[in-house]
């Protein structure tokens, strides 16, 4: 079985760097990522397709030409709390403090009104041993950058190598389970 991670297409607060809302939409000028994203996907029969429960997560699937989909809030992107909507830099400038103990427990601090990176890597720990367990061939699911690089963790162990990965809009993250072996196959291939 392979899971195909995919982060949804580029956004409007991606592109002026801001936290994203739930109904955060595709921003058109980034559609184009899609097209390289669907000539990827043309290498798996794709069997069975999750989204997250947030708006550019479902309409990524649709411009990738999946109009059939179980939305799971479990691979949503990490929930920002009262950042949402905001600037990033802005909140940086304003929550120093935040930032200054987030800088000393990195996994645990929760957001305000929101969650922490370790309640991320726990939510899509579970998905991914559910799904796991049903039999198709190839699942593909679309989420976030937050969540897929949290979902690493699902098979990898160390959480200092966190930073050594980055998620691009639009790109893949493969999964291949195998004779009860979970291996990495690809990040971020776009």
């Amino acid at each position: 079985m392979k899971i195909i991670l995919v982060r949804h297409g580029q956004t409007m607060a991606n592109i002026k760097w801001t936290y994203s809302k739930a109904d955060t939409k595709l921003a058109p000028q980034g559609l184009y990522i899609l097209d390289k994203t669907k000539d990827l996907l043309k290498d798996y029969k794709i069997d069975k397709v999750y989204t997250s429960k947030l708006a550019r997560s479902m309409e990524t699937a649709e411009k990738l030409g999946y109009n059939r989909y179980d939305s799971d809030e479990r691979v949503n992107e990490m929930n920002f709390g009262n950042f949402r909507g905001l600037g990033i830099d802005l909140v940086r400038a304003e929550y120093k403090e935040f930032f200054e103990k987030e800088a000393k427990d990195y996994f645990n601090i929760t957001y305000p009104g929101g969650e922490s990176r370790n309640d991320v890597i726990r939510r899509m720990r579970d998905f991914l041993d559910e799904i796991s367990k049903q039999n198709y061939e190839n699942i593909l699911v679309i989420s976030h950058g937050i969540a897929i690089r949290a979902g690493l963790f699902w098979i990898l162990k160390d959480l200092s190598n966190w930073n050594s990965f980055w998620i691009d809009n639009g790109s893949l993250t493969v999964f291949n389970l195998s004779e009860g072996k979970k291996l990495i196959e690809s990040v971020n291939k776009i």
